[in-house]
């Protein structure tokens, strides 16, 4: 739908107004009360009707009695151009509708403005501030419903079928209706009831009776029900009795495992020992000849050199490697030694040990060093002040004797005076500082008797001194330049003190960090020596640790070369010597039998024991091939192989055994049980059903005893006619009812699948709102997503939920997600987009992005602004939309 004219006869303070709507996006421009908000609400009371008046609500009537009302042209596919045209004092304010100059009412405006009404107009295509500021509309249910209705998911047939299911609930029951179907079966089920139960209460043993029958019926139920389970689990019990000698027999063959060993490798097990054993009958045979060939001579060093002829020549090949490893074992001791040396000098020096290694330093060291040298050049500073000011003082005192001598009568009356002067002065000076921490007038009391005394002590003083202004200098000057002197030796002397206290302080921290006395060489030095030290240390704990790795290597080497002799320890002296020692052994062993191989090179016996050799190796080669396989099947040697064959073969049998019984007794015995539960679970069984069916015998007594009295009270039959109207009113009920429940099931299950339709197009909606969010805002956020029901705007930096953001961009994600709403429905045009300044909170940016988006979505739709914001225009005509003032 479009808007195409505006006729406004009477609205608010339109008088006979005319306002053009243009395709496309378009700005109105006005000053603030010039009526952009009275203009929409005449563009909402055409379309749905006159506003209700309210306390709280605009009154938009003339009051110069114009005509309240106008016309409003508007382009509707497939019905083309429609004229709205409505007044509040002509048809009770209903309107008139023509559609091709033929007039409809408003049944038919309804109609033609479907999907879109009030509520869908006011929540989806109009853009207020006071929308944009409430966050949580977003996912209220009224505007979940208003976009499922303009068919976003395509579930309008949908809408339609619960609106029928609703419609059709409303004819059948409502809560305070009287005369709908279910209200009224009610009503008369219940009026039924109150007979009943005045019947009922005339004829109170009769319902006492039908109870007790009734209750009787379902114990009877129960206990014949009971019955059946028991003769059911008699059986299975029966049937477990009577395969218990085969259920015996399986469980005792589960303990049988299956082999690892495959057929396939029990064949090749078997094949493997008859050929090792052709090559045993060989060997022995050649064995035997041999014995005879050679009887009466010691061949078997030679036989056994023969045997081992490759292992004793490779022997001979490690004269170099032992050579090496001896000299780099003996290179690594040395290099042991002497770290080992190092270590106890630093022990020595610092006590380190593995136990107590060095500490590390702490970082304040070297600034206590700087202090401490800083104090030591204060001490000499001070004790050179302190020597200057004694070598003063007492020239000061030498002059004071040389002017007592020269006026003695003068100088012993100013003695005899006493010198209250220093005392007052001190004192005065004690008050006026006093009132530096007291408060007002107490400080100003103190100031005045301090600064008197002050002024009075300097009076006295000049007084004294004016009888000596011919003396130069004066006896009195240097009585008081003695006192100073004094005085000024005191503090640096205390000075001095403090200073040496302090010094020695830091002398016993650094002597404790360090762990050495200073005595000989300062502790900048001696630090540096910690440290080179330490250094020192660490490296030779590393260089300590390499050679112990060193000497672990070159050990296990040794150890291997040692095995390699091992074959040759019961036929040669080897033990308790060294490898070389081991080495020249062979060697004369090697001489030795190559003589003997030479000598017998023509014989018979040696052609018969070379064949014996090559036999032998063939076996050996044989044995090695099926080693593997002799260890799949945990064996050593082959002569163990016949013994396992045979007990392969009886596990086998007793496995196929055993899957014979499984598939008959797993049936049978789903769990574990054993004869005695057996015996026992029968004997309960048993006496159970003999309780059960004596119980059932004495309800059927007491049963039929109850129904002979009930036939006795029943005779007249009322109660029995009552009861049949109950059970065909409640039939109906139930039918009646069991529709209206079917109805609000069809409903539910409809409107859940709507939402679902809804929330399928999900995606669609976030890539959308996606891509106008980062238009918004200038491309500072890329993505707009939904978590667990929140929306949220993620950044490079950063994903925020929407009460997290500020007012203004909180406003552009809610509109980003309103006009992606909006770009799904674009090939349907249900309506125009209305914007009443929806731009409160939006800086200069802000304002020229949302103009951006305006115009790039007035493509796909019309797009109307009311505004009076003069830089908005400005937007507009840079982008060249259409503006239009008031």
């Amino acid at each position: 739908m479009e808007l195409r004219k505006a006729e406004i006869a009477g609205f608010g303070h339109y008088r006979n107004q005319i306002f053009e709507f243009l395709p496309g996006n378009q700005l109105f421009y006005g000053s603030n009360e010039v009526g952009k908000s009275t203009l929409y609400q005449f563009i909402l009371a055409m379309l749905f009707g006159f506003p209700k008046k309210g306390s709280k609500k605009k009154d938009y009537t003339p009051r110069d009695g114009a005509a309240y009302g106008g016309r409003l042209w508007v382009s509707i596919e497939p019905y083309g151009d429609v004229l709205i045209e409505r007044y509040r004092k002509v048809n009770r304010g209903k309107a008139k509708l023509f559609i091709g100059g033929e007039e409809k009412d408003e049944k038919i405006l309804n109609q033609v403005l479907s999907p879109l009404n009030k509520d869908v107009f006011q929540d989806v295509f109009t853009f207020q501030q006071e929308q944009l500021s409430q966050i949580d509309r977003l996912q209220e249910k009224e505007l979940q419903t208003s976009l499922i209705s303009l068919g976003i998911t395509g579930s309008q047939q949908l809408m339609g079928k619960i609106q029928e299911y609703q419609k059709e609930n409303q004819q059948l029951f409502k809560p305070r209706a009287k005369k709908l179907t279910l209200n009224q079966q009610l009503k008369d089920w219940q009026d039924l009831r109150q007979t009943i139960q005045q019947q009922e209460a005339e004829e109170e043993n009769v319902q006492k009776a039908y109870q007790k029958i009734s209750q009787f019926d379902q114990e009877l139920q129960s206990l014949s029900d009971e019955q059946k389970k028991l003769k059911v689990k008699e059986k299975d019990l029966n049937q477990k009795k009577s395969h218990w000698s085969l259920y015996e027999e399986w469980k005792e063959l589960e303990k049988v495992k299956e082999s690892r060993v495959s057929e396939k490798e029990q064949k090749e097990l078997q094949r493997f020992y008859h050929e090792y054993q052709n090559l045993t009958e060989k060997i022995q045979k050649k064995e035997d000849e041999l014995a005879q060939l050679e009887q009466g001579q010691e061949t078997d060093r030679y036989f056994f050199y023969l045997d081992h002829e490759k292992e004793v020549q490779d022997l001979l090949q490690l004269d170099v490697p032992i050579i090496r490893l001896l000299d780099r074992q003996k290179e690594l001791f040395q290099e042991k030694e002497n770290v080992e040396q190092v270590f106890f000098k630093l022990k020595q020096k610092w006590g380190w040990t593995e136990q107590q290694p060095p500490q590390a330093l702490p970082s304040s060291i070297d600034s206590s060093i700087d202090k401490l040298e800083k104090l030591h050049e204060q001490i000499r500073q001070k004790e050179t002040q302190i020597q200057w000011l004694k070598e003063r003082k007492q020239h000061v005192e030498k002059e004071i004797d040389q002017l007592e001598e020269k006026y003695p009568d003068l100088i012993s009356t100013t003695k005899n005076k006493k010198n209250y002067s220093p005392l007052i002065l001190t004192f005065g000076g004690i008050i006026a500082l006093l009132g530096l921490f007291l408060s007002f007038p107490f400080n100003l009391l103190a100031f005045i008797v301090g600064l008197t005394c002050v002024a009075a002590s300097l009076l006295k003083n000049y007084q004294k001194k004016k009888p000596f202004t011919d003396v130069k200098p004066t006896w009195q000057e240097k009585l008081l330049q003695s006192d100073a002197y004094s005085e000024e030796i005191l503090n640096e002397e205390e000075d001095l003190k403090n200073s040496q206290q302090e010094a020695q302080k830091i002398d016993m921290m650094l002597q404790t960090t360090l762990g050495h006395e200073n005595i000989e060489q300062s502790w900048r030095s001696l630090l540096e020596s910690y440290q080179k030290d330490q250094e020192e240390y660490q490296r030779v704990v590393l260089e300590e640790s390499s050679l112990q790795s060193q000497l672990a290597v070159v050990k296990e080497q040794k150890i291997d070369l040692e095995t390699r002799f091992q074959f040759l320890a019961e036929w040669l002296p080897l033990a308790d010597k060294s490898l070389q020692e081991k080495q020249d052994i062979v060697k004369k062993f090697a001489a030795q039998m190559q003589e003997t191989k030479m000598s017998r090179l023509q014989q018979p016996s040696t052609l018969l024991a070379q064949q014996l050799k090559q036999t032998k190796e063939e076996r050996d080669e044989l044995f090695t091939s099926n080693a593997s396989l002799l260890e799949t099947v945990g064996l050593e040697q082959p002569t163990e192989i016949p013994l396992w064959i045979k007990q392969w073969e009886n596990m086998q049998k007793k496995l196929n055994r055993k899957e014979e019984l499984a598939a008959i007794l797993r049936p049978i015995f789903p769990e574990d049980i054993n004869y005695d539960q057996l015996t026992q679970y029968l004997t309960k069984n048993q006496t159970k059903q003999e309780e059960n069916q004596e119980t059932i015998n004495h309800l059927l007594e007491e049963k039929q005893r109850l129904q002979l009295q009930v036939e006795y009270l029943q005779k007249n039959g009322t109660l029995d006619m009552l009861y049949q109207e109950e059970s065909r009113m409640l039939s109906e009920i139930h039918e009646t009812a069991l529709r209206w429940s079917t109805n609000r099931l069809l409903v539910a299950f409809l409107s859940d699948l709507a939402t679902e339709l809804s929330e399928q197009q999900l995606p669609q909606l976030l890539k959308q709102a996606s891509y106008y969010f980062s238009l918004l805002t200038n491309g500072s956020y890329k993505k707009v997503t939904s978590i667990e029901g929140v929306i949220n705007a993620v950044s490079d930096e950063a994903t925020f939920a929407i009460y997290e953001l500020s007012t203004g961009t909180k406003d552009q994600l809610i509109m980003s997600i309103r006009f992606a709403y909006l770009f799904m429905q674009k090939e349907r045009s249900i309506s125009p987009v209305i914007i009443d300044d929806g731009w409160l909170h939006y800086d200069s940016l802000r304002k020229e992005n949302l103009a951006k988006l305006l115009s790039e979505f007035g493509d796909n739709y019309q797009v109307i602004c009311l505004s009076s914001d003069k830089e908005m225009v400005s937007y507009y005509q840079e982008l060249k939309q259409t503006v239009i003032k008031f």
